[in-house]
Parts: C-alpha cells; structure tokens; sequence
C-alpha cells in the first residue's frame, strides 16, 4: 500500500514538472516571435519614412525674338508725294549696319528692280554716325564703256536720268536709308557713291555730298 502510494506521488510530480517545462519553452517561444515581430516592424516604419522632396527645376523658356518695323519708301509719279510701298521686319538685335544692308537690299528688290545698293561702311565724322551707300551697275552691265551700252534696268541711263524720275530715285534712297521717323539707334546721315566715286548726275544733286537725318 505504502509503495502504490509513492508511485502516484511520483509519477504526479514527473507530470508536473514535464507541463512546467513545455510552458516555459512555449514562453520563451512565445517571446522571441515577439522579438522578431517588433524588430520587422521597427524597419518597416525606417523604410516607409519619406524622403524630403527635391526642389522642381523649372525650364527656362526660350525669349520670343523681337521685331522692328522699316518703311520703305518711294514718290509717287502723279501727286510727287512721298508713300511707303513696303515695310520689313528686322530682329531687334541685328547690329546697325546688318539692318542697314537688309534695308537696302529690301529696297533695291521693291523699287530698283534688284540693281546693286551696298552699304560700305558707317563712320563716326564730327560725332555724327554717317554711312556710305555705294550703288553699282547689275552683273550684265559691268563691261558696258557708255550709258548707249547698257542693257535695262540700270541707274545711269534709267533711274538717274530726267527730272521726275531722278527725282523719285533721290526721294526713295534717301527716305528709306535715313528712316526719319524710326525712334531706335540709326545712321545720322548718309552719302552715297556710283561705281565707288562721288554722284554727279544733272538729276540727281540731291545725291552728292552727305545727307543728314532731320
């Protein structure tokens, strides 16, 4: 009797002390999985922190190219009244003396039938800043000796003979050239030049010497 009764007390304590044994296993179990688990979540929330933004870079936009307006002008053959038969748009920011040669190049294709104007050179004379216009003869009369050889159109025997028609080659060149009522930087006066030498035509007096800006 005695011998049953220390067996059963025996075996009870192997149980209890097996259970004790697996819970604290489970426990630590159980606190590791914690462990981990807060460990992932504190680098998660390291990965979700957001990154401070970059300023934008904003593109500068191209500048839009500003125009000027010239005139072009000729004379009217009926009334001799002075009228612009055309203008051209120059960018603001080509120099004096490219406007000047587009200018001119516009005028000769409008008025003088594509005959050569040729700005030479714009010089500095008494503080004032003067250009000089040469106008030549067209490639097919270059050769020619006398104005009875000349082929049309030319400025010896056409555009500077007789007295309205070397008037209105005087008022054309000089009005357009000189561009009284354009505001910006311009020529203060002009002179011009026929085949490289000084004008001397009958009709056309007003082309010889320096012609100043009013």
């Amino acid at each position: 009797m005695i011998k049953r009764l220390v067996l059963a007390t025996v075996l009870m304590l192997s149980i209890a002390l097996v259970g004790c044994s697996s819970n604290s296993a489970s426990d630590l179990k159980n606190d590791n999985k914690n462990t981990v688990v807060e460990n992932s979540n504190n680098d998660n929330d390291t990965t979700k922190k957001e990154q401070p933004k970059e300023p934008a870079v904003e593109t500068p936009k191209a500048n839009k190219e500003e125009k000027e307006v010239f005139s072009i002008y000729t004379e009217d053959s009926d009334t001799m009244n002075i009228k612009e038969v055309s203008n051209i748009e120059l960018s603001k920011d080509l120099s004096l003396e490219k406007k000047l040669t587009n200018l001119s190049k516009a005028l000769s294709e409008k008025v003088f039938d594509k005959l050569p104007i040729e700005v030479k050179s714009i010089d500095t004379i008494d503080g004032k800043k003067i250009a000089t216009i040469n106008i030549d003869e067209s490639e097919a009369n270059k050769n020619a000796t006398s104005n009875a050889d000349l082929k049309k159109p030319n400025w010896a025997a056409s555009k500077f003979q007789g007295s309205t028609g070397g008037e209105i080659t005087e008022n054309s060149l000089i009005e357009t050239l000189l561009q009284v009522k354009y505001k910006g930087e311009w020529i203060d006066g002009i002179k011009f030049l026929y085949k490289n030498e000084p004008i001397e035509f009958e009709h056309t007096p007003n082309l010889s010497g320096i012609k100043y800006r009013r």
